[in-house]
């Protein structure tokens, strides 16, 4: 039988508020927008005619980015008493129909307890509601240890919900759906850095937008984390028992949802409108999920049954991952026996970055060894594998430096290769951001030495968008034919601390949103270090395909033709199938 969401009541999690207080504030500290967008209009009526036309019984009010604190405690303080008590007189008017996560002024921890105090014990209110970083303070700070105390006396349970991090203030649509979600995942891992997760085991969390990225990006931080922490693996498992996600914007049956509820299982994903910001969407984002591949006692769980039992049960709720649910499929696999991400470290490299960098250090580096990487090939079942170069300390130096080592690698790895082509092949390496030793050296390794691909090397993030292409650049790795391998320059540290990790995967987002899709479309890239992102990512992020950036409005033209006429959505067609070798 067809699933019908009006069949079944919800509880919501995540619904945010707009109310005049709020807004009239932002605009008096000269927020006329947030993060580029307009304020929402909300009002009690419209947020109970919401409820009503989709079936939502009960909501948990929470306010949403840019938060209560800007900087001066009093005033702070007194903020968040008057929307707390706000609050509480609209749950007052609709007792059995609205809750609330209290505001508190964090970073300031005596007010925050002070507010924790009065809005659980006196108001009455759900639980506390918090950002992903208070001012840029993450919620692993070893100064908020008091305040989670408090919390964790009281069996709180806290929403998060994400605000932009620093670095994501220039990238409009990127930074709503890809900085969100990664800030959303970098303060619950910050708690656990921080050994909170062991010292505050009362206190159950509930993450916006499916925990962020954390379903996707899970196994490749989770063994950066144990060089800090050698016992986090297992710590994990039993704290997450702890952990609830909610549905908002990862309603996609082909990738998102599996993944997440693999991850969480089903006894922990609850469900979120994400009203009132989402008040042109909230009734797409349903259609989608009711098309998600659960039984009727699983959708009445996250409904539901699964977040009445996180205000409720005072103990930890067991989670078991539903390991039978798969994403739809995005085609065949092309079995390709080809290693593309390989490194190669030539002796000659390394005697050539001793001198110009005399503390270059070579003790961790393995030189290359032919014998022990065709043995490994043969293990592995590899017919071939593609040598590149990885240095991230390389890309400290001096322009002309860099430049000299490149050029010694290129020359080194031809003829690394050339001594068995049938089994080895060589990317040649470039500097992106150099456009003209790029534009030079992809024409050397081509032209001359005959190298099979280029390995571009790119520091994404932290650019305005008009920085990060050149169009002579891009137009000459397509017209070149060859296997372009995407390589981020700083690719050591842990995924998401280290937020230029993860720039392969920003320099395919971000070449969507530019309207570069051309130069995607018609050029073999080949994504390294992405950490499961790209796909997991593809639907939304593919969106950004449809939105002009210099007039932010979209394609509606082509959006809507590639939505409901050929039924495949454009970027996130190319994201699905792009070639990806971490």
């Amino acid at each position: 039988m067809k699933f019908k969401s009006a069949n079944y009541l919800k509880w919501d999690t995540h619904h945010h508020i707009n109310p005049k207080i709020y807004e009239d504030e932002l605009r008096q500290m000269g927020i006329d927008k947030v993060n580029g967008l307009d304020h929402p209009k909300w009002s009690e009526k419209m947020m109970m005619k919401w409820m009503d036309e989709i079936g939502i019984e009960r909501v948990f009010m929470s306010i949403s980015t840019p938060g209560v604190h800007f900087g001066d405690d009093d005033h702070s303080r007194r903020f968040c008493r008057r929307l707390n008590e706000y609050m509480a007189s609209v749950s007052k008017r609709h007792p059995d129909r609205v809750g609330a996560f209290a505001v508190v002024p964090l970073p300031d921890v005596e007010g925050a307890i002070e507010e924790l105090k009065y809005a659980l014990d006196v108001l009455k209110l759900d639980g506390i509601g918090l950002l992903s970083n208070l001012n840029l303070n993450y919620l692993g700070h070893e100064g908020f240890r008091r305040f989670y105390e408090e919390a964790d006396k009281r069996n709180t349970v806290i929403y998060i919900h994400p605000t932009a991090p620093e670095i994501a203030s220039k990238y409009y649509l990127l930074n709503y759906v890809y900085f969100f979600k990664l800030d959303t995942t970098r303060t619950i891992i910050d708690f656990m850095r921080s050994g909170y997760h062991r010292d505050f085991p009362n206190i159950k969390f509930l993450l916006s937008h499916g925990g962020g990225v954390l379903p996707a990006i899970y196994p490749t931080l989770i063994e950066a984390f144990k060089a800090e922490n050698p016992n986090i693996e297992a710590e994990f498992e039993q704290w997450k028992s702890q952990l609830f996600v909610d549905n908002a914007l990862i309603s996609y049956s082909d990738e998102m949802l599996p993944t997440t509820f693999n991850f969480f299982g089903d006894n922990h994903v609850v469900y979120g409108s994400d009203l009132c910001w989402a008040q042109r969407s909230y009734k797409y984002y349903m259609k989608q999920f009711s098309m998600f591949n659960l039984n009727h006692g699983q959708f009445k769980k996250v409904f539901k049954d699964n977040v009445k039992s996180v205000f409720k049960s005072k103990e930890s709720i067991e989670y078991s991952p539903v390991h039978n649910i798969k994403p739809e499929s995005y085609g065949e696999e092309k079995k390709n026996r080809i290693k593309y991400h390989y490194h190669c470290m030539p002796k000659s490299v390394i005697e050539h970055l001793k001198s110009v960098n005399t503390s270059f250090c070579s003790d961790k580096i393995e030189p290359w060894n032919a014998k022990k990487v065709l043995n490994w090939m043969d293990k592995s079942h590899y017919e071939k594998v593609m040598l590149s170069l990885e240095i991230p300390d390389l890309w400290q130096l001096k322009d002309d430096a860099i430049t000299s080592v490149l050029r010694t690698y290129n020359e080194s790895v031809a003829e690394i290769r050339n001594k068995n082509p049938q089994k080895l092949g060589a990317f040649g390496a470039v500097d992106f951001e150099n456009v003209e030793h790029a534009l030079k050296e992809i024409d050397y390794c081509l032209n001359i030495l005959k190298l099979d691909g280029i390995c571009i090397y790119v520091k994404m993030v932290g650019k305005l968008y008009g920085e990060m292409f050149d169009d002579r650049l891009l137009k000459k790795l397509m017209l070149s034919g060859v296997p372009v391998l995407v390589h981020p320059k700083a690719s050591s540290g842990m995924p998401i601390f280290n937020v230029n990790y993860l720039d392969s995967a920003v320099f395919a987002f971000a070449m969507l949103y530019m309207d570069q899709y051309e130069y995607l479309k018609h050029t073999d890239f080949i994504l390294t270090h992405t950490a499961g992102l790209v796909r997991f990512l593809a639907r939304p992020v593919g969106v950004m395909h449809y939105v002009d950036p210099h007039k932010h409005k979209a394609r509606k033209g082509q959006a809507l033709v590639d939505i409901y006429i050929t039924q495949k959505e454009t970027g996130a067609h190319y994201l699905k199938n792009v070639k990806i070798d971490d």
